[in-house]
C-alpha cells in the first residue's frame, strides 16, 4: 500500500479519537465499515485513511484495509 491508494475499510472502530481535556475516548461519529477512502499517510502498523464523503480521516491497521486501486 502507498499514499493515494483507494481502499475499503473492513472494520468499524468504536472510538473516534481522544479528548485530552476530558481524558476520555470519544465515540465514533461515522460508520466507515464498508466505505471507500484513500490513504493519506503511511505508518508501520497503521495508515491514515481519508473518507471524503464524511470529511473525516482515521488511522486504521493495515489488516483492516482492502486495496481497491493501487
Amino acid at each position: 500500500m502507498k499514499v493515494g491508494d483507494l481502499v475499503r475499510c473492513n472494520f468499524q472502530p468504536k472510538c473516534g479519537g481522544y479528548d485530552s481535556k476530558k481524558q476520555r475516548l470519544m465515540p465514533m461519529e461515522h460508520t466507515i465499515k464498508g466505505e471507500v477512502g484513500f490513504i493519506i499517510t503511511i505508518g508501520r502498523q497503521h495508515h491514515t485513511v481519508m473518507f471524503p464523503q464524511f470529511g473525516y480521516a482515521h488511522p486504521l491497521a493495515t489488516s483492516v484495509l482492502e486495496v481497491i486501486s493501487a
